[in-house]
């Protein structure tokens, strides 16, 4: 069997098809988007081929129709005309101030005017953009084609900081309305981003800009759908299942536990990560590629800023405008999650317009626990002597006493600087730690009486939680009786746990518990 090569690291069409590596045809909608609209959106998450899109695209725009040689765009284009392609990627930078931006944009507009031979006649970067659009129109005869890469990387890189962002967002808002103000001279213009700022007002009436994010049409533009995955991959699934001794059928199930989940739409096929499977099958093990590529940061300092709940996001419910509707002050973590790709559309209700939002399958999962994991159950010297596995231990075979010191010296080895709400803070660790241990874990549980803090459920125990924040434990297991929590679990055989602790700010860790026995 020949090898098979995969495009690892590798966004740039032109190379892939040259060189012979695996591409999954999508030149049918490419063709489709450009042939429909001529200002687009679209948002993805990272590591989902959005910028290899954008080089499939430019290289259409360019007339370079040898490259497309056996893919469907040949049969669908008769024309092939060649136009110019001012391409931008705000993906390499770091944006710690105004001027990182500036100097990208000026460093791009420079390789455009070089590579188009054209004049650079202003001092005004905006100004420079336009003025390189029409010279380009006039030169050469044809409508310029824009494409913009990872559009929203400067204010992803600031939604902690307000000031800088809102500088960031009067700079791009500069920049983006020399697209509308140029109209007659573009011929198509897309943007692409793993979020849609949708209250920033970036695009300066841009409101001709389709958003193609939630359209069912496009579901499958990025990503590699159920078909595709079992069209092109099957070669793949073979070696990898004679590699481990399984049978295919084992295989293909495995690939899509591990990858597959994604909607990108009401309704549609599920998508699995580009990036993880041609990983997995270059290397010949599953593995959580997505999260050792880089968690972003600007979630965890979204988390700490707007002291984000984290014990209950999946399950969750959302209409199409409040899904497209991110600021850097939004109290609403779970639009942004799923527009990072930590949460995927499981269905939609027509009656109420409202997706169900969920994690799309087990690699995300452990991403998203194991990303906040390092980060908030760290020491203070950045490393912790919390042990996870002792811990699942200790609860799985009933012995919460032990649990319970392991939680202490869990909030006593923490670094306090972190913490802004002292209750969420305390809540959100408790969650993280009963994640990463792979229980089934239940927050804020309402009853007619009240809301219990935390239930821990195993196969063989019930763990009733109430903490308390600078009171006493005496308080928190009263509440416990008093609200009736355990009452649900009456007829359940499992050993039922009552622990009622607290948790003092002074000294940041719990002071005192109670346990009882039903």
């Amino acid at each position: 069997m020949a090898r098979i090569k995969y495009p690892i690291g590798i966004q740039t069409f032109s190379k892939i098809v040259s060189g012979g590596y695996m591409y999954v045809d999508k030149t049918h909608l490419v063709y489709d988007v450009t042939d429909r609209y001529d200002y687009v959106f679209l948002s993805r998450p990272r590591r989902f081929g959005k910028s290899l899109l954008m080089s499939t695209i430019e290289a259409y725009f360019r007339g370079e129709k040898d490259l497309f040689d056996g893919l469907a765009l040949e049969k669908l284009e008769k024309d092939w005309v060649s136009y110019p392609v001012f391409r931008f990627d705000f993906s390499p930078a770091n944006y710690i101030n105004t001027s990182r931006l500036l100097s990208l944009i000026e460093g791009c507009l420079k390789s455009i005017a070089q590579d188009y031979s054209l004049s650079i006649d202003r001092s005004d970067y905006s100004q420079i953009f336009a003025s390189l659009i029409k010279q380009a129109f006039l030169k050469y005869g044809k409508k310029v084609v824009i494409l913009i890469d990872e559009y929203d990387k400067p204010l992803l890189d600031c939604l902690h900081d307000h000031d800088l962002n809102e500088k960031l967002k009067g700079e791009l808002r500069s920049f983006y309305s020399v697209i509308k103000a140029s109209d007659q001279y573009i011929k198509f213009a897309m943007l692409t981003g793993i979020t849609k700022f949708g209250k920033l007002s970036i695009f300066s009436g841009m409101n001709n800009l389709k958003d193609i994010s939630l359209i069912p049409r496009y579901n499958d533009i990025c990503g590699i759908s159920e078909s595709e995955f079992h069209r092109n991959f099957r070669a793949s699934i073979e070696s990898f299942a004679e590699e481990h001794d399984i049978s295919e059928e084992e295989a293909w199930s495995a690939f899509r536990t591990k990858y597959d989940g994604y909607h990108f739409a009401s309704k549609g096929e599920g998508i699995y990560n580009p990036f993880s499977v041609i990983n997995a099958f270059d290397d010949n093990e599953l593995d959580d590629y997505w999260f050792e590529s880089g968690s972003p940061s600007y979630l965890i300092r979204l988390i700490e800023k707007n002291n984000y709940r984290l014990d209950a996001i999946d399950d969750q419910r959302r209409t199409k405008l409040e899904l497209s509707d991110i600021t850097d002050t939004s109290t609403d973590f779970v639009p942004l999650l799923f527009q990072s790709g930590y949460l995927t559309i499981k269905g939609y209700n027509p009656d109420t317009s409202k997706y169900l939002l969920d994690f799309p399958n087990s690699e995300v999962v452990t991403a998203f626990w194991s990303s906040l994991a390092n980060h908030f159950l760290r020491g203070i010297d950045g490393q912790s002597a919390f042990n996870l596995k002792k811990c699942l231990k200790d609860i799985t075979e009933g012995r919460p006493e032990d649990f319970m010191i392991s939680i202490k010296s869990l909030f006593a080895d923490t670094n306090s600087e972190i913490e802004r709400d002292k209750e969420i803070h305390f809540q959100n660790m408790m969650a993280i730690a009963a994640k990463m241990m792979g229980l089934t874990v239940r927050t804020e549980i309402h009853s007619a009486k009240g809301r219990c803090d935390m239930q821990i459920l195993t196969s063989r125990y019930v763990y009733i939680f109430e903490f308390k924040i600078n009171d006493t434990p005496e308080e928190a297991i009263k509440q416990i009786h008093e609200k009736g929590y355990a009452l649900p679990f009456e007829a359940d055989s499992r050993t039922i746990f009552l622990i009622g602790a607290n948790f003092s700010t002074n000294t940041r860790t719990l002071d005192g518990w109670i346990i009882e026995m039903l």
